[in-house]
């Protein structure tokens, strides 16, 4: 039973009760012989709604089982800090430092950041590959916008792909060879005016 029912039970059994009582009451001032009448449709009608009260208010096996249960969702991956990554700009100065979750081998590289629900701009993956070549990304299974960085050998930033789409297939392809690539929350290169030629430099915390 909805709220809307329920509301209406509960004013039509008041409603009863109260005329119920009314009709009690008149029936025990008259002394003619109708007042035996009014007297049982009254005590009839006041038996009546009491018990639809209580069976309003009663709880089914079923409800009992599922009270303080809710959906379950499946839970979004945990960020795990592998490393700490500093944003250069090519004069030198500090832009932004970050704590990075590290993908060096191929199955982490493969997963990257899919299914994560929500990333601070404090946090973001580094990706480590092999040999500086070009590449290409997409956003297959990945729920959040992403800026990414595509960075040289020397940690020189080649090219940035800004708010790319979530769930996309499309491919997102660098300029010319990398061998790191960063993802961040999308609008971060934007809101720390992070820029191509600005440099990345990062150091492992992982024991690795």
């Amino acid at each position: 039973m909805n709220n809307a029912e329920t509301n209406i039970l509960v004013i039509a059994r008041n409603e009863a009760i109260s005329l119920g009582r009314r009709l009690l009451q008149s029936c025990l001032l008259r002394n003619d012989g109708k007042g035996h009448t009014f007297f049982f449709l009254s005590f009839f009608l006041l038996t009546l709604f009491a018990g639809c009260d209580s069976d309003s208010n009663s709880t089914s096996p079923s409800d009992s089982e599922n009270a303080g249960k809710s959906e379950v969702r499946p839970s979004s991956p945990q960020f795990k800090k592998e490393g700490e990554l500093y944003l250069v700009k090519a004069a030198g100065d500090t832009i932004r430092k970050i704590d990075i979750e590290i993908a060096d081998i191929e199955s982490e590289r493969t997963i990257g950041l899919m299914h994560r629900r929500a990333m601070p701009d404090t946090q973001g993956m580094l990706f480590i590959f092999d040999e500086e070549e070009p590449r290409s990304f997409w956003m297959h299974n990945t729920l959040i916008g992403l800026d990414i960085l595509y960075i040289k050998q020397n940690g020189e930033i080649e090219s940035i792909a800004k708010y790319c789409v979530p769930k996309s297939d499309k491919s997102i392809p660098s300029k010319g060879p990398a061998t790191y690539v960063l993802e961040l929350i999308e609008g971060f290169c934007d809101i720390h005016g992070v820029a191509v030629g600005d440099k990345i430099d990062f150091k492992r915390t992982d024991g690795k």
